[in-house]
C-alpha cells in the first residue's frame, strides 16, 4: 500500500527518520489496513492519506511588460538583515533587542 502526506505536512517514516516524499511510500499492508501501528495512526488523524495530492498547475510566466517602478517596491519591501554583532547595529536597532 502507498501512503502520501498530506497537504502541507511532513511526515517522517518511522524507521529511517527522513521526511517520505510527496511521491508517497510503500507500507507493507494486511487486507487494506497498515501493518505497523505507526502508520495506522497516521492515517486515523489524517497526516497520510492512500490518494495522491493533486498535481499543482505550473506558475504562470511573469509578464514582460512591468514596469521598473513595480520591481523596485518590491525591493523596499524587503527587509534588511539584522547585523550580527551588536557593534555593527545602529541605537535604534540596539534599544530594540
Amino acid at each position: 500500500m502507498r501512503l502520501y502526506p498530506a497537504a502541507g505536512l511532513q511526515i517522517r517514516d518511522p524507521i529511517t527518520h527522513a521526511v517520505i516524499p510527496a511521491s508517497g511510500v510503500e507500507v507493507p499492508d494486511r487486507n487494506g489496513i497498515p501493518a505497523s501501528f505507526y502508520w495506522q495512526r497516521r492515517l486515523r488523524v489524517g497526516d497520510v492519506t492512500r490518494t495522491p495530492p493533486a498535481a499543482t498547475p505550473a506558475a504562470p510566466a511573469k509578464a514582460s511588460g512591468t514596469s521598473p517602478a513595480a520591481s523596485s517596491a518590491t525591493v523596499a519591501a524587503t527587509p534588511s538583515p539584522i547585523p550580527a554583532t551588536p557593534a555593527a547595529a545602529t541605537t535604534a536597532e540596539q534599544a530594540h533587542a
